[in-house]
């Protein structure tokens, strides 16, 4: 294969990526409901919440597509992100109970300051979920907790902030960009810096601008889709299913190794070519325990397997994507 194109696909329904804007003030489920109204199909998913203040890039999957989704949760992501100091709030951002105020001290160089707890911010550490989480405690998702007033332990998680940038400071006003690890929750982020300073902060604007390999200016608004599908078809505006997944190497194969996948049996090193993220092929395998895509001729991609970490020939099907 001269790309990694899957194809369009046929059958019971569309099935690829799409790159939604998320508007402010609508949950990544609302987003969901809304496409499969659009599209006409049930089976959709998105890729990993993005909170209702925040708008940006939610990739959500369609079809078969759907069996991806869990990698792309994976991904690391990128968040333009605004903060106000000395205000807190139940909810850690705009959305909620203002529980405390304090008043900025005119004798302090917040401008340094903030930039010293930002640098000093970064890196791998324990962050513990808000109560306002989906995260479940107990079979309970924490802010139906919140919402009834209790407040119980929550494990911390490790994350790491790559690193956060293009920092403006306009007090009681701090904007910056912030790269990070799956899992991570900016408005606590947020929250943790204000009580560091010692006056409490809030998080006011949140845009998530990069998921993985998808940037902002891939995303399309509800309200785009809705106007391109009174001219395209559902399938025309998704791109394909690999599309989150354009990091990972990519095997080739015939179609009768891909027949013989299909039914469970996995493929030996001697039954594919590699070709790399960059296009390059004739490689002789990926590395060890590395996650690859794998394609036809005539299925496109199809399935995703593993590359053994001993350096046994046979790679493991980790998932069937589609099965014609």
């Amino acid at each position: 294969m001269s790309n990694r194109s899957t194809g369009k696909a046929a059958g019971a329904g569309p099935s690829g990526i799409l790159i939604v804007n998320k508007p402010t003030g609508w949950t990544s489920h609302d987003v969901v409901a809304k496409v499969r109204r659009l599209l006409k199909t049930r089976k959709v998913g998105h890729t990993g919440t993005l909170d209702p203040l925040g708008t940006g890039v939610l990739p959500v999957c369609v079809g078969n597509a759907t069996k991806v989704a869990g990698l792309a949760q994976d991904a690391d992501k990128s968040y333009r992100v605004t903060m106000k100091l000395g205000v807190s709030t139940d909810t850690q951002d705009s959305t909620g109970e203002v529980t405390a105020t304090v008043a900025l001290d005119d004798s302090r160089d917040w401008d340094a300051l903030i930039r010293e707890q930002l640098d000093a911010r970064t890196g791998t550490q324990m962050q513990t979920p808000p109560m306002y989480a989906a995260v479940k405690i107990d079979g309970e998702a924490l802010y139906k907790k919140a919402r009834r007033g209790e407040t119980v332990a929550r494990p911390a998680r490790q994350i790491t902030i790559h690193s956060v940038t293009d920092i403006s400071i306009d007090v009681p006003y701090a904007t910056f960009t912030m790269s990070c690890t799956k899992g991570t929750y900016v408005r606590t982020f947020v929250s943790d810096l204000g009580d560091h300073l010692g006056v409490g902060a809030h998080l006011t604007e949140l845009t998530r601008v990069q998921c993985g390999p998808i940037s902002i200016d891939e995303a399309v608004s509800l309200t785009d889709l809705e106007a391109r599908l009174q001219q395209e078809s559902p399938q025309d505006v998704l791109h394909d299913s690999d599309y989150l997944l354009t990091d990972l190497p990519a095997l080739v194969v015939s179609e009768y190794t891909a027949r013989r996948m299909v039914q469970g049996i996995a493929p030996h090193m001697s039954e594919w070519r590699w070709q790399n993220p960059t296009g390059d092929t004739g490689l002789p395998m990926p590395p060890a325990a590395s996650l690859c895509c794998v394609y036809s001729e005539q299925r496109g991609f199809f399935a995703l397997v593993e590359i053994a970490a001993d350096g046994a020939p046979n790679a493991r099907i980790r998932r069937i994507i589609k099965n014609d």
